[in-house]
């Protein structure tokens, strides 16, 4: 049975995104409404690398796709630190539905486009052994995840799933890179890079149970992703 829900709802988990150099994170990833019409608050945080200001200074949080939900309030975006970020949301649940939660970067940006997440709502609740809960690990620890260097021969590249296989690794190649030309790259031209047969290092940060790549070095060039 699921933990006890917070006035009626269940709140499930939290989404991240790290596409670029910047982490938004929702709490909760989904929510249990006992019926249509409940109220559910979604807190929104990004988590910047570079300090703010910065020179792509028109960055905004906001929420798009509305399916089967409705906004009634959103708080103005806070700067809780110059690398913290921090806006919250009341949606209307109707009924089972999904909602964007959008960090769009300034324009002009080198370091990422968006990041996005989408959030569920269910009206009912949930089946199996599922943790309730309004809490999730600080943006600061998803930057510092588990970081992995992988060395070895590539064996596979898939562009459908923007990875590429090193050995027993499967990495994901996501975002903009910097070469050591100084041209940027995107994860395309990155996967067309890595040709199977041929060695490789790749420095990647392991989050949610996966590998995304942030250092490639291919023939002693260094990319670096952002």
């Amino acid at each position: 049975m699921p933990s006890a829900p917070v006035n009626g709802t269940y709140y499930v988990g939290f989404a991240t995104s790290h596409e670029g150099d910047d982490v938004l994170c929702v709490v909760p990833a989904e929510a249990y409404v006992p019926r249509p019409g409940t109220d559910v608050t979604l807190n929104v945080t990004v988590k910047f690398k570079h300090a703010q200001p910065c020179p792509y200074s028109d960055w905004e949080i906001l929420v798009e796709n509305p399916d089967n939900v409705r906004v009634v309030d959103e708080t103005e975006t806070e700067l809780t630190d110059p690398y913290t970020a921090f806006k919250q949301y009341t949606v209307e649940v109707l009924g089972n539905g999904s909602l964007d939660v959008v960090f769009k970067y300034g324009s002009g940006c080198p370091y990422g486009t968006e990041e996005r997440v989408t959030i569920r709502f269910y009206v009912g609740v949930p089946e199996g052994n599922v943790t309730s809960n309004q809490s999730a690990p600080t943006p600061e620890e998803v930057l510092n995840m588990t970081e992995v260097n992988v060395t070895g021969t590539v064996t596979a590249v898939d562009e459908v799933s923007r990875v590429v296989v090193v050995d027993n690794y499967t990495i994901e190649i996501r975002g903009k890179w910097t070469g050591p030309d100084g041209l940027t790259y995107n994860w395309r031209e990155m996967l067309a890079l890595l040709k199977p047969g041929e060695s490789v290092e790749i420095l990647a940060s392991e989050e949610e149970g996966s590998l995304k790549a942030d250092v490639i070095i291919i023939d002693g060039k260094r990319f670096t992703r952002g």
